[in-house]
Parts: structure tokens; C-alpha cells; sequence
């Protein structure tokens, strides 16, 4: 019934098939740093302490020679004084304070583009779990007229399907990719939790100071690269959603006045997909060139290949799978000929005899130029007749 055919599309987009691996990881990362917070906190004080007597010791003799003033002195214990109550009164939930801070940073101010940009609809998820799904929702309207181009297919009308290939293909690279730089933030932001404690102790002491405030440029860094992230899927779907016609009125000759090579509207909804997917990249750049950090796509594109790789891969093994069947059927059905017509199947030994030597001085072989093929049969292994 097209009424269960159309309802069973919007059950396709409106499922979130990345909130629930994500969920399960950010549950991993929230009880990993739960965890290395307990694990970290006493020895985290125990050198604090030691290096605030050290500096006291040092302090001292600089103070004794003249090499250092008593105003260097008190500005370096007012940072000792609160880095130690940060350290004493925050306890081990430091390490989760910061990682769920930042998560809530990056959740919160990224959600806000999609509102305007896009139409946001209840995903039933909060922080950057909501990302992941309306990620996945602002590309239902392609994957309904996709599903539209592709319904409208036949044996007689193959392009139907190509077009429709064409149209949803750089979209759901988009979401894989946008997903991608949501599960690196996630991790970002775990890692910078992790660190917190040794920052904040490295904080206290002018030597230190420096690599706090690189955790700090690297955390804004995280926020900006997935906010640019999410600017550029929004972009995107603000395009779409002003330009593409809704997936209900694809039918008939709109069908095929929409999907052609030639149609403007379709080639515009097209360069929308890889372009966003090409500017999801260039959100990292910008994020480098305002905080002054030097992250990469690495981890997002590895994830993305990989992703892309298993699909292509599942489908070249479906591929095989099917002419694999279709050689066994007919060859084995039908005989050695059948068997030696499908050059597909691995066991047929391909007709060829050598030809004899030009020096040979057998009357026989000599004179003739050509040799005779051999009749073509299948090759028996150990244990197996035919």
C-alpha cells in the first residue's frame, strides 16, 4: 500500500541511528572519568603539597640573596592559595565538573544554530546527544525525495535510481561526518576533564602557567570546532529547505522534471550535500586560526573512511555474493560448456596449450601456427569428483 510505503519512510528518518552508540559512549566516558577521579585525587595532592614546600624552600633563597622580590612572593602564593581550595574543595568530582561543563558548553551553544537555521524539531535527546539527532532529522527531507526519485524506478527508467543515488549520497556522507566531529568533541572534552587536576596544579607555579592556558585555548578550540561544525550542516539545510521541493509533491512528470542532470534546483540540492561536507573540515581551521591550537581532522576522517568503507565494502560482498550464485547455478546446472562460458567461477580451467617452439623440427608442429585448445573442463581438487 503506498500509505504503509510512505509511513515506513518516515519511520526511516525519523530514527536516530547514531544516538544510541552515541549515548552508550558518552555513559563510557562519563563512568572512565568518574573513575580516574577517585584515582587521581590523593596523589594529585600529595604533589601539590610538595611542590608548594619546594617553592617555599626555593622562594626563601632567592628571597635571602635578593634574587627575587617580596611582591613576585605574594602573587605567587595568592595562586598557590587558589589553586590549593580549588584542589581541596572540588575533591575527585574536579576531573567530572569540568568534563560535564564542557559537554554542556558544547551541547548548549551549538543547539542554538540549529533553531535558527534549520527547523528544530523534539529529538527527545538533550546536549550532544540532540546534535546527533537533528543532525540525522535535517537530512530527512532529501532522504524522502530520494526515496521519491527511487520509487519512481523501473527496468525501463534505471535513471530514476541513479538520480536518486546521486541526491542522498552527499547527505548521508554529512551525517556520518557530523556525527564524526561530535564523538571527537565528546572526546576532546574527556580529555581536558582528565587533565584538569595537573593544570590546575601547574597553574599555581609560573612555570606551569603556560600549559594551563593551552588547556584552556584547547577546550575553546573543541567548543568552536564543533559550533563551526554545526554552522556549516546548518547552512546546508537552510539551503535545502528553501530550495528542494517537498518530498509530497514529487510525483508524476514532477518526478522527472526534478530529477534530471539538467534541472538547476536538483544540481544546487546536490552541491549542498558535498559542500557541506567539504566546509565540516574547514570549521577545525578557523577554530585553530582564533584560539592558537593545532587540532586536526585526523580522528573524524579516519572514523568517516571507515564508515563509508564498510558500506562500500558490505555492498561489493552482496555484489559478489550474487554472481557467485548466478555462475553456480548456470555452471554446474548446465555442464562443462555452461561451466566454461562463465569465466567467473575460480575452478574452470581456461582453454590454452602452449605453442610448440619455432626450432622444434617436428613436421607436425612446425607447420602449424595455432594450436588446437584444449576442450575445457573444470579442475578437480584433492578428494573432490565430478
Amino acid at each position: 500500500m503506498p500509505g504503509d510505503k510512505n509511513s515506513e519512510i518516515l519511520d526511516l528518518v525519523d530514527t536516530c541511528f547514531t544516538c544510541a552508540p552515541l549515548e552508550k559512549y558518552v555513559g563510557l566516558t562519563e563512568d572512565f572519568v568518574g573513575r580516574l577521579g577517585d584515582v587521581l585525587h590523593d596523589p594529585m595532592l600529595i604533589l601539590f603539597t610538595s611542590l608548594s614546600g619546594l617553592w617555599i624552600v626555593l622562594s626563601g633563597t632567592k628571597l635571602h640573596f635578593q634574587m627575587t622580590t617580596f611582591n613576585k612572593i605574594f602573587e605567587d602564593f595568592v595562586f598557590i592559595s587558589i589553586t590549593g581550595l580549588i584542589l581541596g574543595s572540588q575533591g575527585a568530582g574536579l576531573i567530572s565538573y569540568v568534563y560535564s561543563s564542557a559537554i554542556s558548553i558544547m551541547g548548549e551553544s551549538s543547539a542554538v544554530v540549529f533553531k535558527l537555521a534549520a527547523d528544530s524539531q523534539n529529538s527527545g535527546q538533550s546536549g550532544l546527544l540532540d546534535l546527533a539527532a537533528q543532525g540525522e532529522m535535517a537530512a530527512a527531507r532529501v532522504i524522502q525525495a530520494a526515496s521519491a526519485i527511487a520509487s519512481a524506478g523501473s527496468a525501463m527508467n534505471i535513471l530514476n535510481y541513479l538520480y536518486a543515488a546521486i541526491l542522498v549520497l552527499p547527505y548521508l556522507l554529512l551525517v556520518v561526518a557530523y556525527s564524526s566531529q561530535v564523538v571527537v568533541a565528546i572526546f576532546r572534552a574527556t580529555m581536558v576533564g582528565v587533565f584538569a587536576p595537573f593544570l590546575f596544579m601547574a597553574f599555581a607555579f609560573g612555570w606551569g602557567r603556560g600549559m594551563a592556558q593551552s588547556g584552556a585555548k584547547t577546550l575553546l578550540a573543541s567548543i568552536l570546532v564543533l559550533f563551526a561544525s554545526t554552522a556549516a550542516l546548518s547552512l546546508t539545510v537552510f539551503g535545502v529547505n528553501n530550495s528542494i521541493l517537498e518530498p509530497s509533491d514529487l510525483t508524476g512528470d514532477r518526478i522527472n522534471q526534478f530529477a534530471s542532470i539538467t534541472n538547476p534546483e536538483f544540481l544546487v540540492v546536490m552541491f549542498l550535500g558535498w559542500m557541506g561536507t567539504a566546509l565540516l573540515t574547514e570549521g577545525t581551521s578557523i577554530a585553530n586560526s582564533i584560539a592558537g591550537t593545532m587540532l586536526t581532522n585526523t580522528a573524524s576522517g579516519i572514523m568517516t573512511a571507515g564508515i563509508s568503507g564498510s558500506a562500500a565494502a558490505a555492498g561489493s560482498l552482496a555484489k559478489r555474493g550474487a554472481v557467485a550464485g548466478k555462475d553456480a547455478a548456470g555452471g554446474w546446472g548446465g555442464g562443462r560448456s555452461a561451466c566454461c562460458q562463465s569465466r567467473a567461477w575460480p575452478r574452470c580451467r581456461p582453454p590454452s596449450r602452449p605453442l610448440p617452439p619455432p626450432w622444434s623440427r617436428n613436421s607436425r608442429t612446425s607447420t602449424s601456427r595455432t594450436a588446437r585448445p584444449e576442450p575445457c573442463r573444470p579442475m578437480v581438487t584433492t578428494g573432490e569428483r565430478l
